[in-house]
């Protein structure tokens, strides 16, 4: 039903995560100490992390996390056309939740904890992919919000008869 409000917000959410495939998540840059000049700047996207060092450029494929993001955003469609089943659409939402978070959990390991980049600390940035996720998250928690309050009306209705 796209006249609920739930249903807009699980399109902004699905919105949210297919423009992350277009912008950088993450970028760390090391400077050189004599010259102030860029030595090393990997680059992080959803579905790869190119590494530049120099002259050479190397480009590592997230695999796992492309589709990770596109099962969410299956799930979400999902979780849209079985409006019927609101304990359903509950449930998908707390895997939306659930799958968002191993995203931003897997990016903040990936930037401090990889043995490739753990010693390029000169500078970090969370570009907008990043924040993009964040935003997905909260959309998720506002169709699931409104969600539970159809829920609860439809049992209170059901009590009054």
């Amino acid at each position: 039903m796209i006249q609920r409000i739930q249903t807009l917000f699980l399109i902004l959410y699905i919105g949210a995560l297919v423009s992350t495939f277009f912008f950088p998540v993450w970028q760390k840059i090391s400077l050189n100490d004599e010259t102030n000049s860029i030595e090393i700047i990997v680059t992080g996207y959803i579905s790869s992390v190119d590494f530049n060092n120099g002259d050479t450029s190397v480009l590592y494929d997230n695999f796992i996390i492309s589709g990770l993001v596109i099962i969410s955003c299956i799930v979400a469609a999902f979780s849209i056309f079985s409006y019927k089943n609101r304990l359903n659409q509950i449930k998908l939402g707390a895997l939306n939740s659930f799958l968002t978070s191993v995203l931003i959990i897997y990016f903040l390991y990936d930037i401090f904890y990889n043995e490739q980049y753990i010693n390029i600390n000169d500078k970090i940035s969370f570009l907008i992919s990043f924040y993009l996720i964040f935003l997905a998250i909260f959309f998720n928690f506002l169709a699931n919000r409104f969600i539970r309050k159809d829920e609860l009306l439809v049992r209170e209705s059901e009590r009054i008869r």
